[in-house]
């Protein structure tokens, strides 16, 4: 079971650029992030409905994939998502191969193949080489465990600061395909929809948009 790491350095405000890229191959030899690029401009979608009470969510052991859904990418949340001081920032899957790592028993401690990150908004904010502003206290909170295929995708993961961390929902393929293939009306289209649970805060229908990254 991995615990979630705090990151200190530039970690990019979701509004402005997306969190930086860790293929596995680079992170299998030094854990460190290795690039940022870019973010997305802004979507626009309903609010988050907050619920106390529903039905609990989905179950999940282990970690599973579906090895043909290539769903790589960043997903976000315009509505703001925070916990205290901690807003969501970012869920990110990676690719097939690093889902068949993980699986496979190489792992690192800063990459998974989905996890949530969170910035700090009361930390300190500094300005990157390329001018971008971003929070300097982050947290990436790998899975304990996942499940992601064509059907769903529940992650659930736990941190000391947030608690328990589940997010149960399902992608819009067709939304998914053409954000995919550049198609420009598809930019700010959610692909994603679900619940997120962050310690006792239950979220419904957040919508996520889709950005592949640089």
């Amino acid at each position: 079971m991995l615990a979630a790491k705090t990151i200190e350095g530039p970690i990019i405000m979701k509004r402005l650029l997306v969190p930086f890229v860790a293929p596995l191959a680079l992170l299998a030899a030094c854990e460190d992030p290795a690039s940022q690029g870019s973010k997305p401009p802004p979507a626009t979608q309903s609010a988050a409905k907050p619920a106390q009470e529903g039905p609990a969510p989905s179950a999940v052991a282990g970690f599973q994939h579906d090895p043909k859904l290539d769903a790589f990418g960043y997903y976000f949340s315009e509505t703001p998502v925070r916990s205290g001081d901690w807003e969501l920032s970012s869920l990110h899957i990676g690719a097939l191969d690093d889902f068949a790592a993980w699986e496979g028993g190489k792992r690192t401690s800063t990459y998974a193949p989905i996890f949530l990150e969170f910035d700090n908004v009361t930390s300190p904010t500094a300005v990157s080489e390329l001018g971008q502003t971003y929070y300097t206290v982050s947290i990436r909170l790998l899975p304990e465990a996942y499940r992601v295929n064509a059907r769903e995708v529940v992650y659930r993961a736990k941190d000391p600061k947030l608690g328990e961390i589940v997010f149960t929902g399902a992608f819009d393929l067709e939304a998914l395909a053409a954000a995919k293939s550049g198609e420009a009306e598809s930019v700010d289209r959610p692909v994603l929809r679900g619940d997120l649970t962050v310690g006792a805060l239950r979220l419904r229908n957040i919508a996520l948009s889709y950005f592949a990254g640089d």
